[in-house]
Formats: structure tokens, sequence, C-alpha cells
């Protein structure tokens, strides 16, 4: 999947940081710098699991086709199975 374009609204960074204490930086590096794994989980939303700067995390997102363009909807810290999933099927890519 090509991210082209990173979209979250400052209400969503606000609820993410303070509910979850993850900080727009850290989505940055999983979707842009690391190589996360990505599922479709209804129409055109999306969930990436990858890891940041120190730890595993999970991402929900809109992602549109036409302008690669991807609407965080949330992330938080990854639970043991999505990190289990990330490690299994990460070598596969």
């Amino acid at each position: 999947m090509i991210i082209k374009a990173l979209k979250i609204e400052l209400e969503t960074a606000t609820k993410i940081f303070s509910k979850h204490n993850v900080l727009q930086e850290e989505i940055h590096d999983v979707l842009s710098n690391d190589k996360p794994i990505y599922r479709k989980v209804g129409g055109n939303q999306y969930l990436a699991i990858g890891m940041s700067r120190s730890r595993y995390l999970t991402i929900f997102f809109y992602y549109d086709e036409k302008t690669k363009e991807a609407e965080i909807t949330t992330a938080y810290p990854s639970d043991k199975d999505q990190i289990r999933f990330y490690k299994k099927h990460g070598d596969k890519k």
C-alpha cells in the first residue's frame, strides 16, 4: 500500500494522545518509515500494525485509493496478539 499523505484531525490527535499516549510522530513513523502489516477491516477502512521508535502500534485509518491519503481514526499500543501477528507475517512482505 502506498500512502502519500496522512491526515489526522486535531480532535482525533488529541483523543489518541490523551487516551492512548500515542503521538502523531509515532503514527507517521509507522506508516512512513516502518514496513507495517496492513489489513482491510471493512469498506475503505484498514488497520496497520508496525513498530514506532520504541513500541508496536496498531493504527486504524480510512484510505482513499485515488489520492493515496490515509485519514487516521485511532491508534494505540498493540496488544500481545497483534504483536505476535506482526512478527509472524512481517517477514512475508
